[in-house]
């Protein structure tokens, strides 16, 4: 998550969304003076955690820093297939859905990857599960999907922009204008942009030249039921 009081933008950060690659480009244009601030690890910040949803955000800034308002929320996400394929390999969740990050994680079992898109489950910090719609289920995958990250519990979306991570460009163009400093743009060289985010392992395993896992239709029918706007956006 980063904060930039300084640019009125808030960055919401949503997992395996390529969002380390816009934290690190946000961390170079913060102001330190104006009380710009980041949080890349749990525990770091008293009040935030690194991936917290918007309107647990926008709650809890309100509350701390009243003199700010007007701010831009905005995110990326992805197609929810590589989202999970992602997620999956990363936490690699065992035999009883206990992930890397959990006790007793037995790193010597695993679920099968559609197994755990049909049954598997994640869960969420209270400050999240109580502002987010009530659909949102910590007996599914659903606190991955973008209605979890934007959407509060009476339907109000809180991110003004949203970005794929598969359009890069069209982010890269947006934060230009809006970081750009006078008789200096920040995306005159290459190297100041967001990079085209690696995608080795999106929606396939390595072996397989990275092309599309075949799911089963009752693999695809769960991450409608729980990633209904991602999955309208992606015509899943």
């Amino acid at each position: 998550m980063r904060v930039l009081f300084s640019k009125g933008l808030v960055f919401i950060s949503k997992p395996r969304c390529g969002s380390t690659s816009v934290r690190r480009y946000l961390t170079r244009h913060m102001s330190e003076k104006a009380g710009d601030f980041a949080v890349d690890i749990a525990y770091q910040s008293e009040h935030f955690h690194p991936h917290d949803t918007a309107p647990y955000v926008k709650a809890k800034l309100a509350e701390l820093y009243p003199e700010h308002a007007g701010l831009s929320y905005f995110m990326t996400t992805r197609n929810p297939v590589d989202l999970l394929w992602s997620c999956y390999r990363f936490f690699k969740p065992d035999a009883e859905c206990r992930y890397n990050f959990d006790p007793g994680w037995d790193e010597t079992t695993t679920m099968e990857f559609e197994d755990w898109v049909q049954h598997g489950k994640l869960g969420m910090r209270d400050g999240w599960e109580e502002l987010a719609p009530s659909w949102i289920s910590t007996q599914n995958l659903s606190p991955l999907s973008l209605e979890a990250y934007s959407i509060d519990r009476a339907g109000v979306n809180h991110v003004d922009h949203l970005f794929r991570l598969e359009n890069i460009d069209e982010l890269n163009g947006w934060l230009s204008n809006r970081l750009q400093k006078p008789r200096y743009s920040a995306f005159s060289r290459r190297e100041d942009l967001i990079p085209h985010v690696n995608q080795a392992d999106a929606g396939g395993h390595p072996e397989s030249g990275g092309k599309p896992i075949a799911l089963s239709d009752k693999s695809l029918h769960a991450i409608r039921l729980m990633f209904p706007t991602e999955s309208e956006m992606y015509g899943i």
